[in-house]
């Protein structure tokens, strides 16, 4: 692994972010945007979209575009707190719904990467629509580290 990588430059952080996010196809499909890893918070962000509503008649987003949207902002935590660049792999997530995402506001996405073991990455993310406070989740994860590793070109 390049342990010589410097994660702590926010220019770097952006490179690795930018590579991590257009490796995941389905991230793409979806629109996920990165929009800040300067700090140890991370923060991504999906446009609203007709085609997210799970229940088009009351006008909520479906669980499932939230969910995923956490899974890789918490990996991205995990992966840049890492000292290396390895491979990891979601082990476990769990979601706690506050109250549904509403249609025409777009969800943004906060994640910290809070504990690193030789083998474990533990994360919570906080999902809103604007006003962290009034979360509509809150996700806590943990990513095996594989120990491979993982070349970002």
């Amino acid at each position: 692994m390049d342990e010589t990588l410097d994660k702590r430059d926010p220019a770097v952080r952006a490179g690795i972010a930018a590579r991590f996010n257009a490796r995941i196809p389905y991230n793409q499909a979806i629109g996920l945007r990165v929009v800040d890893v300067s700090t140890d918070r991370i923060v991504t962000a999906l446009a609203y979209r007709e085609d997210f509503l799970g229940d088009p008649t009351a006008g909520l987003w479906h669980t499932a575009v939230g969910l995923s949207a956490a899974d890789s902002t918490c990996g991205l935590a995990v992966f840049l707190a890492l000292p290396g660049l390895e491979s990891i792999a979601t082990l476990d997530l769990r979601m706690d719904y506050l109250r549904p995402a509403v249609a025409g506001h777009d969800l943004r996405i906060e994640a910290e990467c809070y504990h690193l073991t030789r083998c474990v990455g533990f994360v919570r993310a906080t999902l809103h629509q604007g006003e962290r406070e009034r979360a509509v989740s809150l996700c806590t994860a943990a990513f095996m580290r594989t120990g491979q590793p993982m070349a970002v070109s």
